[in-house]
């Protein structure tokens, strides 16, 4: 990947971490998540979504949560993202700001 490439990853029902390799810098802008089980850390302890909250726009039960979750945050080797939990599917994007 380049400086300026899209970045994005499903985090499916897995505990899933997104750790970009040592040296490299992304930009998340984008989080979407479906269920109300799971929670997404920073750091995997300081909350970025907590577990009550439904963002995904198709999300089957119409709640009024329902809503894309836009941010800035730039994660790396040492400053990453963690899905805790087995059940929710989240969904993150963003680009890639040093290689």
């Amino acid at each position: 990947m380049a400086i300026g490439d899209a970045v994005a990853q499903l985090m499916g029902t897995a505990e899933t971490t997104r750790q970009p390799s040592s040296g490299v810098e992304e930009k998340i802008t984008f989080m979407a998540k479906t269920g109300t089980t799971d929670r997404l850390d920073y750091l995997g302890s300081i909350i970025i979504l907590h577990a009550s909250v439904t963002t995904d726009l198709t999300d089957a039960t119409a709640s009024t949560n329902s809503r894309t979750f836009n941010m800035a945050l730039m994660i790396t080797n040492s400053v990453y993202i963690i899905k805790q939990g087995t059940t929710d599917t989240v969904g993150i994007g963003g680009v890639q700001t040093n290689a």
